[in-house]
């Protein structure tokens, strides 16, 4: 009884996600316009041409978990790299930079489109009816035998990175002392963490069309946990607004990805992580003190949870929401009726997701039923005390549990 119950929320919870996602098309759109920024950027004619400049996706949207802003708005921000084949010999950070930024300046529609100079990034605003804006991180490479002496596998250390800061003491002039990053190789093992059934999704994705498996595209597969962290961004989002204390994304992210052990549906996955992840919030002994420390995969010298130590806030408003997350996407499953689990996660969702996601729920369930084949047995324990539940005005049949 519980396994279809469980497996019938585990859809719902699905379709939430589905919802906040932006969609294909969205994605498609965005990466023709990076890539058109790419195009530009490394035109024979451009300053730039001779440090081959390569502009790739960094953060959510290159891991898969991006989602949109609680006002519900089709509006998401896109993070890049231009990355520039050059050393910090050769060149400052404010030249790096400032070459990135005159070769935009000279596109007449990208000059109409540039923010502000942000701290280590060029911004181009899109027109309002594409609803996103991207961030262009300029950088070079980073020298990675470091990291490999740090234990980390070179497949992830050759992809670090040295990026601009024009808050740096040392950015108007030639230094090694760069800040540094890795978001390739970041993104590199965060797929590794869910590689089994990434590969599941592809396979029975090229199978349904007919297209070979190295035909798929990371974008057009979902596992459950990029689902399982666009929840958790999402209750994060609707559970703290716009405190500047509350968790940070590569925390979330980080946690569980390393939290996740491949199940199969979004609620086994959050069940997992939501259990498992402060088993990876290490306790360290910094000049004489205990500090929390949640390691970055890429480079183990960084500790994502470093500001912990002299604003406490942010850690016990990160232990506040995951117990409210544990309670609130947890417990839903014990409600009986989909009304009342969709009321459930009405407050840590929003009201307007929440209602699309048992519409898309429901409708699946009728395109189900029309088939012909059988979707529920009974004694899910979802449909209601009487044993059956209106969704889209048609009539589904179950038993209390």
């Amino acid at each position: 009884m519980f396994l279809e119950k469980k497996l019938q929320y585990s859809d719902i919870l699905e379709k939430l996600a589905e919802v906040l996602d932006i969609t294909p098309s969205q994605y498609k759109a965005a990466v023709e316009r990076y890539e058109a920024v790419g195009r530009w950027l490394s035109k024979e004619d451009s300053p730039l041409a001779q440090f081959n400049p390569v502009i790739y996706p960094q953060g959510s949207f290159r891991l898969g978990t991006v989602i949109k802003p609680i006002t519900g708005e089709d509006e998401f921000d896109i993070d890049l790299v231009c990355l520039l084949e050059t050393n910090c010999k050769d060149h400052t950070q404010e030249e790096v930079k400032g070459m990135v930024g005159d070769r935009l300046k000279e596109n007449d529609t990208y000059k109409k489109m540039l923010d502000e100079e942000g701290r280590r990034c060029w911004t181009l605003i899109y027109a309002e009816s594409t609803k996103f804006h991207m961030d262009i991180l300029p950088s070079i490479p980073d020298e990675c035998n470091w990291l490999i002496q740090q234990g980390v596998p070179f497949a992830f250390a050759e992809n670090a990175i040295s990026i601009t800061d024009n808050k740096a003491p040392n950015y108007r002039y030639k230094s090694e002392y760069w800040a540094k990053s890795n978001p390739k190789g970041y993104a590199e093992w965060f797929k590794e963490q869910m590689k089994v059934i990434l590969n599941e999704r592809k396979q029975t994705f090229s199978e349904k069309h007919q297209m070979s498996i190295e035909q798929v595209q990371d974008y057009e597969v979902k596992t459950p946990l990029q689902r399982a962290i666009q929840l958790l961004k999402r209750h994060r989002d609707l559970m703290f607004k716009d405190d500047e204390n509350r968790p940070i994304s590569i925390i979330i992210t980080t946690l569980a990805a390393r939290s996740y052990a491949n199940e199969s549906n979004i609620y086994d996955a959050l069940v997992g992580i939501l259990d498992r992840m402060p088993n990876y919030i290490e306790t360290k002994e910094i000049n004489g003190k205990q500090v929390k420390w949640v390691v970055n995969p890429v480079n183990p010298l960084e500790n994502f949870a470093d500001k912990w130590e002299y604003e406490q806030q942010k850690e016990k408003n990160f232990y506040k929401w995951l117990a409210q997350a544990k309670k609130d996407i947890l417990e839903a499953i014990n409600e009986i009726g989909l009304d009342k689990i969709a009321e459930r996660l009405k407050a840590p969702f929003g009201e307007r997701a929440v209602n699309e996601a048992m519409n898309r729920f429901g409708n699946s369930l009728r395109e189900t039923r029309e088939s012909g084949k059988l979707f529920m047995a009974s004694g899910t324990g979802m449909l209601g005390n009487e044993g059956k539940t209106k969704v889209q005005n048609h009539t589904f049949y179950g038993s209390k549990e």
